[in-house]
């Protein structure tokens, strides 16, 4: 990472970083749900961000608005991109958005899933739980992969199909461009490309480590080969992990170590941010995340 850009990057804590990374993700998915060309993302113009807060304005607190677009001025501080508004039609902007929203239809902001986060809830659980081991391995894998929970969840107890679902089959050791380990999960298929997609990472030196999770799941739980990757031993047979046991366990065991207001959402939301921080390129991210969107480029 730049030296100056690491200077930059300790102006804020964690927390603001995360909470911009939030912002900056919402502002893709507008931009790509207008049709907005990749040439208007960035440098963002007036008539770019007050649509931006038009379309939220009546739903999100003006404090949250407010906190999308400080993220997005972040990075284009942080990648040297001009931003040249009309701040005092921006900021009149604001003040309207935030008189819109009725208190009762204000909420707080989902919390991004950290590494601090699931190390805490590690503490917590009990490592011969076979639901607990099944569980963690999945929250881990997730996070690294920097994918959507929803690409490696059944929804139902019943739904798995291999088709369409990861199995332990589907789960490769590779070799990256400068020879490290990886670990690579073929998931079988997805809406927008029946072909389906690869994820990956690597071995992390942290207690968070997926490796290390995932060869105790698959030790412990010893799941069907061409069954669910996460399913875990009960009773005399196996239960496939969904996507609804998967967050009521999350939300429940972050509260349990003092984070109220945890989603799966915020998973994807902070890995993508935790590897931007720590030097992977956008384009990079782009990749890795299976982002839709060529919007990463326009920041590099």
């Amino acid at each position: 990472m730049p030296h100056h850009t690491n200077v930059i990057l300790q102006g804020w804590t964690e927390n603001t970083r995360a909470a911009y990374g939030s912002g900056l993700l919402v502002y893709h998915v507008f931009c790509d749900s207008r049709d907005i060309p990749e040439v208007e993302h960035a440098p963002a113009s007036s008539a770019t961000i007050s649509s931006f807060i038009l379309a939220l304005a009546g739903s999100y607190s003006g404090q949250t608005i407010q906190g999308y677009i400080y993220g997005i001025h972040a990075w284009h501080m942080l990648n040297g991109l001009p931003w040249s508004l009309h701040e005092d039609q921006i900021n009149m902007m604001l003040k309207g958005a935030a008189r819109l929203v009725p208190p009762s239809a204000k909420q707080d902001l989902w919390s991004p899933v950290t590494t601090e986060v699931i190390r805490a809830i590690k503490s917590q659980l009990q490592d011969d739980d076979p639901f607990n081991t099944a569980f963690f391995t999945c929250l881990t894998i997730t996070f690294y992969s920097a994918a959507r929970v929803s690409k490696f969840m059944i929804k139902w107890l019943n739904a798995f199909n291999p088709l369409k679902h990861i199995s332990p089959s589907g789960v490769q050791d590779d070799l990256d461009c400068n020879g490290l380990h990886t670990k690579v999960f073929t998931l079988p298929c997805k809406k927008s490309d029946p072909r389906g997609e690869e994820v990956h990472w690597a071995k992390q030196n942290s207690p968070t480590d997926p490796l290390e999770v995932l060869i105790w799941h698959l030790t412990l739980n010893n799941p069907p080969a061409e069954g669910p990757l996460f399913a875990y031993k009960k009773g005399t047979g196996h239960q496939p992990l969904t996507r609804q046991a998967f967050i009521s366990k999350l939300k429940k065991a972050a509260k349990a170590v003092g984070y109220h207001l945890i989603h799966g959402h915020g998973i994807q939301i902070r890995s993508t941010l935790e590897y931007l921080l720590c030097g992977i390129p956008f384009n990079v991210m782009k990749v890795k995340g299976h982002w839709a969107s060529g919007a990463f480029k326009s920041y590099l």
